[in-house]
């Protein structure tokens, strides 16, 4: 019979084994549990799993960067059954992007947004938006929506099969302030969306969004070491656990 238990994060697969943790009793184990077996098996194999998904959240708060609501519950567990002795922890559906980064260290994908800017023509193809010194945050560093909205709002009046380039670089914000985009300064300054703000006797302009060619996320949760202590600790008092109850129980 083979024991193992793994996380599963996207394409790619963490699995840890845990076939050899008990070999020697594992035979001991089978005759005494006998048809119960796989089912104490599998009861051990999740709560194991468990185990691992429960710490690597408890540890997120510490490890990313003010996660979100969402990032703390973008984890959820597969248990194990009798006919396929491996639980697995799987990102949730749309979790994926905003994890995957941080635990594997690559690049995350283009945002819808971005994706909107883009469109514009004004960003090239592939060039990621980070909050520039105008930005609005909220709680978790992100940009606010409603700053977003306002950005769009002026894009949207960039667009359009009549606008001249002149024309498509501006668009007014309000309160003596103004949009635009490029690499103001000559073209010393980074490319962006950039607020330009009027006074009576000058003005003054701040990045609202810098756009950068690469947003690569450096690894901040180690889920295969985090997974591994717990699952590697777990599951042996785990599956003795099971075995106990299923015999106790046996009718």
């Amino acid at each position: 019979m083979q024991f193992r238990t793994g996380l599963l994060f996207s394409a790619a697969m963490i699995h840890i084994s845990v076939k050899s943790m008990l070999e020697a009793d594992i035979a001991r184990f089978a005759r005494e549990a006998g048809n119960q077996m796989p089912f104490a098996t599998a009861k051990a194999l999740t709560l194991s799993a468990k185990a691992g998904k429960e710490e690597i959240e408890r540890q997120m708060p510490s490890l990313i960067d003010r996660p979100t609501p969402f990032t703390l519950r973008g984890l959820k567990l597969r248990p194990a059954t009798k006919q396929r002795l491996e639980a697995k922890v799987e990102f949730r559906p749309g979790a994926r992007d905003w994890l995957a980064p941080i635990v594997f260290g690559h690049p995350r994908k283009v945002k819808a947004f971005e994706r909107s800017l883009q469109g514009t023509g004004l960003v090239p193809s592939g060039y990621y938006a980070v909050p520039g010194a105008a930005a609005k945050l909220d709680a978790y560093g992100n940009m606010s929506v409603a700053q977003i909205r306002r950005v769009t709002t002026a894009i949207k009046g960039w667009q359009g099969p009549n606008k001249t380039k002149a024309s498509r670089r501006a668009a007014a914000t309000g309160r003596g302030q103004t949009y635009f985009a490029g690499r103001p300064g000559g073209g010393k300054l980074p490319l962006g969306i950039w607020e330009k703000t009027t006074f009576a006797h000058g003005s003054a302009i701040r990045p609202v969004i810098i756009f950068v060619s690469q947003a690569t996320y450096r690894k901040q949760l180690d889920v295969p070491g985090i997974a591994q202590r717990v699952v590697l600790k777990r599951f042996p008092e785990e599956l003795r656990a099971a075995v106990a109850h299923a015999i106790a129980t046996r009718r």
